[in-house]
């Protein structure tokens, strides 16, 4: 992921429909599958971003 400034309320959005999809996926494929561990680092991408940028 490029590195770049995000909006907070963006950033909130994208985190609510990542783990929207984290569960679609876990629910269809399991808990270990490549999608849902793909989808999982994609979620844990976020939550760094949401931290470095609005934790004081």
């Amino acid at each position: 992921m490029e590195k770049k400034e995000w909006n907070n309320s963006l950033l909130m959005e994208c985190i609510k429909e990542k783990k929207e999809k984290l569960v679609e996926v876990a629910d269809r494929n399991g808990l270990t599958s490549n999608e849902t561990v793909k989808c999982s680092q994609e979620l844990d991408v976020l939550l760094n971003v949401y931290q470095r940028q609005f934790s004081f």
